[in-house]
């Protein structure tokens, strides 16, 4: 685990501070891996790098940040957040940031890049938010191995519009599935 993908995870949870409830486990993990994923995709194509270099694997609900649950323990023991666990059923796991994340950490861009995926993602439901990751990328990997970021560019590739793009990112996928 990066400093900076455990800065990025508090820096999340600090945004959501006035209403801990609308974020949760799969909201958190939605937001770190579209902020990755975006990042990644959008910078210079020499230099293609994510926000975190933290890696992603695969789980029920979508793609999850390997290192996520000792991040989220190292932020408790370091009193930047708590961890609530939920009272009743069907209700999101709150975290709540009890300290202001080091403005340093995270680069303007990447705090935009993080806002933008952060606001989209605390719009939909958690149900939604999980299957828009359930993609074919998501499909080809067995439960708990490695995502990938670059495979993420195949699935872009998928535009009906486009012939041949599907196959294409079908056989890239599977070229990545084996190398790892």
């Amino acid at each position: 685990m990066t400093d900076k993908f455990k800065a990025l995870v508090h820096y999340i949870i600090y945004q959501c501070r006035d209403n801990p409830a609308q974020l949760g486990a799969i909201r958190l993990n939605k937001t770190l891996w579209y902020a990755d994923v975006e990042a990644f995709q959008y910078c210079d194509p020499t230099k293609r790098k994510s926000i975190t270099g933290c890696k992603y694997v695969k789980r029920e609900f979508g793609p999850v940040p390997k290192s996520i649950r000792d991040a989220l323990r190292e932020l408790q023991d370091e009193e930047k957040i708590l961890i609530k666990d939920p009272t009743q059923d069907h209700a999101p796991r709150l975290f709540i940031s009890i300290a202001e994340p080091d403005p340093s950490a995270l680069s303007d861009g990447e705090k935009s890049i993080t806002n933008g995926v952060l606001k989209f993602v605390c719009g939909q439901t958690a149900r939604a938010i999980s299957a828009s990751t359930h993609d074919l990328i998501w499909e080809a990997a067995d439960m708990d191995e490695e995502i990938p970021l670059a495979a993420t560019l195949a699935v872009e590739m998928d535009d009906p519009e486009v012939p041949g793009a599907h196959e294409w990112a079908v056989a890239q996928a599977k070229k990545l599935h084996t190398v790892h």
